[in-house]
Formats: structure tokens, C-alpha cells, sequence
């Protein structure tokens, strides 16, 4: 290839990822939203209302991430199919995928529905239990047309119509909100259901919004020709454990993340209610920051799929290499602001020129340093889970993300917070170690993969 060649086929691929991440990007954010104001609403009705909306929050995020991380199998063998022009293979992935999220609702549903026997393990009072159970009951019937959307969703991503699930996030959200805040406080005739008012909300805008979704699916000139509603009764067991097979390391995977972020802010506990506010204030950026790394993340595994189905190796290492800089150059602007501008930031949250918080202030700023340092690990290590996801290589990742995060993560991070005593800054310093770890691990399997590949250069 001439330079001109390489300039065209890098700047062709910059302008496909960005098509496909810009709207997933703005989607998470605007679902951010709806989980912000619904928290706020809640605080309205009162602590007991707010603790059991934590109650259900952590358990309903500890299964969310098992079962609805299985289902991004879906964008990965469909991405496949697309790239390779299959369109009965999409139909048949799609019948699968529909069975395959039958049966997650059903064992979602099945474990929630024992929640009072978790609730019991806990310490609160007993209004804020029957509170807690009310909401999650509320909660159960989400499920399936939640799972609809998320499977319709992976599908648009597969076949790179990620503009429509921007559409479906700008159609939620508008909906959702006044819903909630409709049932939670009982206007305009309705009854008032509380906190669970929260779960009955989502459950009427999602039913809406998947029974839409079907209309507009059966009806698009664009998309029926990919008949995904038609394979539903038939019965591919080869397809349907693929899904399983790529999936269930995918949400393992999750699981394991989200552990070790919970099991490191139990240890911060320790050194009192001010390090732990600070650690707070820094997973709250940095969550909604690792968002928009994921949602590049998808995009790259979306590429790489499509590369992979159109038998292009040039293709493959073009859509990592793209991934990789564009996500660089984003998170560079972050962690600028996360260094340089950390009282800024604190203002959302705290008034840092209040001599009360100088404690908190100095805590909070010499994490937001070590965060920083971390997110640039982090996505170096995401985005290749990206690429493997793309390649269909799952189970590797899970298996580094548990040496990273709970061997060498959690021990380091135990080891200079607490045996040397270096509090919430050791903790965090324990866990950037364990991800640059883990990034290092994944960048070189993508490589070995990539050369592994028994594909001819260009496709040809």
C-alpha cells in the first residue's frame, strides 16, 4: 500500500468506528441520566425509601451484570454474519438470541423473586425490607422487555445502525421520567406506589417501547429483510451455545470488575467516613467515564467482527489500531481534567473552599490523580477486550480479568492500603497495578491472536 492508500483505507475507518461510537457513547450518558433522576426523586420520600432503593440497586446490578453481559454475544455473531453478507445466518442468530433471552428472563425472575430471603441477611428495619420487596416486585416485570430491547439493541450494533439505538435512548428517557415521578408521588389521579413506583416505570416505558420497536422492525423497508422474528421457532443448538459459549465469559467477566471495585470500597471503609466520600465522589466520574470507554469498546468489537466476516486481516488490525488512538485521544482529554482540574470538578459534588472539606478536598484530588493514571491502563485493557470480543476469544479475557483484578489487584491493593497503611490512595494505587496488569496481558494475546489468524491479507 501507498501512503496515500494507508492515509484513505485509516481515515475510511476512523469515520466507520466514530459512526458506530458517537451514538452508543450518547446513549449510555442519556440512560446515566434516567438512573440520576430516578435517585433523586427517591430521596424525596425520605431515608428508609432511599435505603431500600439501595438494597434492590445492588443485587439488581449484581445479576444485571451476569445475565444482561451474556447477551452482548449478540452483536458479536452478528457482526460476524453481517461482515460475511449472511443474511440467514443474522435470522437464525436472531431466533436464538430470542430463546436465549427467554431464558435468562426466566432465571432472573425466578432469582428475584427469593429476594425477602436476602433481605433477611441484612440489618434494616423491617419497613425498609417490605419497601425493598415492593420495589423489586416492581422490578420483575421489567425483565422481559427489557431484555428485548438490549437484544435489539446488540443487533442494530452488529449491523452498524447504532444512530437507531441513540433513537430508542432519546425515545426512553423523554417517557420514562415523568412516569416515574408520575407513580412514585401519585399525580394526576394515579396512585402513589413510592419506590416502587421506580420499577413499575420502567416496566410501562419499556413494554411501550419494545412493542414499537417490533411494529417499526416488522414495517422498515431497511430492516425486514433480515427477517429476525422468523427463526424464533425453530431450534439451532449450535448457534444458540455459541451464544452461551461467547456470552457467559462476557458477564463473568463483569462480575468479577464489579467485585473487586465493591470488595476495595469495603476496605476503604475502614479508614473513615471521609476517604470513603472521596472514594465515592471518584467512582461516580470515573464510572460515568469508563461508559463512553465501553461504548469505543463495542464499536471496536463491532469492526473487528465485520473484518472478520469479510475475511480482511488488514481490516482487522486497522479497526484496533483505530480503536486503540481514538480512545486514546478521549481519555487524554479526562485525565487531563482529572489532574489538572480536580477542584473544578469537586464543585458538583462538595464546596471545596469550605474549610470543613480541606480533608476531604485533599483525599479526593490525589485519588483523582490515581484514577487517572488508571484510566489510561483501563483503556488500553478495554478496548482489547473489545478486539477479542470481535475475534470471539471470551473466555481468555475472563480468565485475565480475574488474575488482574482479584489476584494481583486485590492483593496489591490490600497490601499497600491495608499493611502499609497507606489508606484509600494505597487501595487505588493496588487496583491501577492490577489493570495495567491486565492490559498488558490482553494487548499481548490480541496481537497473538491477530497473527494466528489464517486469513490472506486483504481479503483476497
Amino acid at each position: 500500500m501507498n501512503t496515500n492508500s494507508v492515509l484513505h483505507s485509516f481515515k475510511k475507518e476512523v469515520s466507520n468506528n466514530l459512526s458506530i461510537s458517537i451514538p452508543l457513547i450518547a446513549s449510555q450518558l442519556i440512560y446515566a441520566t434516567s438512573g440520576f433522576v430516578g435517585t433523586a426523586l427517591v430521596a424525596h420520600l425520605g431515608e428508609e425509601a432511599l435505603a431500600a432503593s439501595v438494597l434492590v440497586s445492588t443485587i439488581w446490578m449484581s445479576l444485571s451484570v451476569l445475565f444482561f453481559g451474556v447477551l452482548n454475544a449478540v452483536s458479536v455473531l452478528v457482526s460476524h454474519a453481517y461482515g460475511a453478507e449472511d443474511h440467514k445466518a443474522i435470522s437464525k442468530i436472531m431466533g436464538q438470541s430470542m430463546i436465549l433471552g427467554a431464558i435468562v428472563s426466566v432465571i432472573m425472575i425466578a432469582v428475584l423473586s427469593t429476594m425477602p430471603l436476602f433481605l433477611n441477611l441484612t440489618n434494616q428495619p423491617e419497613h425498609v425490607k417490605v419497601l425493598a420487596t415492593a420495589y423489586m416486585r416492581a422490578l420483575l416485570w421489567t425483565i422481559p422487555s427489557l431484555i428485548l430491547l438490549i437484544i435489539l439493541e446488540q443487533f442494530l450494533a452488529g449491523i452498524n445502525r447504532t444512530k437507531l439505538v441513540l433513537r430508542i435512548s432519546l425515545l426512553i428517557v423523554p417517557l420514562e421520567i415523568p412516569l416515574i415521578y408520575v407513580l412514585i408521588f401519585g399525580k394526576f389521579g394515579m396512585p402513589a406506589f413510592g419506590v416502587a413506583g421506580i420499577g413499575y416505570g420502567f416496566a410501562t416505558t419499556y413494554t411501550l417501547v419494545s412493542i414499537g420497536m417490533i411494529i417499526h422492525f416488522l414495517r422498515s423497508s431497511s430492516l425486514k429483510h433480515y427477517d429476525i422474528f422468523s427463526s424464533i421457532g425453530s431450534f439451532h443448538p449450535k448457534i444458540l451455545f455459541e451464544l452461551i459459549r461467547v456470552g457467559f465469559p462476557i458477564g463473568c467477566m463483569h462480575v468479577i470488575e464489579v467485585s473487586t471495585f465493591t470488595i476495595a470500597t469495603f476496605w476503604i471503609a475502614k479508614f473513615g467516613t471521609t476517604a470513603l466520600a472521596a472514594h465515592q465522589i471518584i467512582m461516580q466520574y470515573l464510572g460515568f467515564m469508563i461508559t463512553m470507554v465501553f461504548a469505543m469498546s463495542q464499536a471496536v468489537t463491532v469492526r473487528v467482527g465485520h473484518a472478520i466476516g469479510s475475511q480482511s486481516l488488514d481490516q482487522i488490525r486497522l479497526a484496533i489500531i483505530v480503536g486503540l488512538v481514538l480512545d486514546l485521544f478521549a481519555v487524554a482529554l479526562i485525565v487531563f481534567i482529572f489532574i489538572c482540574l480536580p477542584t473544578y470538578i469537586l464543585h458538583f459534588d462538595i464546596n471545596p473552599n469550605d474549610p470543613k472539606n480541606a480533608e476531604l478536598v485533599k483525599i479526593a484530588t490525589k485519588l483523582f490523580t490515581i484514577a487517572a493514571i488508571l484510566l489510561i491502563f483501563d483503556n488500553f485493557r478495554i478496548i482489547g477486550f473489545g478486539a477479542l470480543r470481535g475475534l470471539k476469544d471470551t473466555t481468555f479475557p475472563m480468565i485475565a480479568s480475574l488474575i488482574s483484578f482479584w489476584l494481583i489487584g486485590l492483593s496489591s491493593a490490600y497490601y499497600f492500603g491495608i499493611v502499609n497503611n497507606m489508606g484509600g490512595a494505597g487501595v487505588w494505587c493496588g487496583l491501577t497495578i492490577g489493570i495495567a496488569s491486565g492490559a498488558v496481558i490482553v494487548l499481548m494475546r490480541t496481537r497473538y491472536l491477530v497473527n494466528q489468524l489464517n486469513i490472506v491479507e486483504n481479503g483476497t
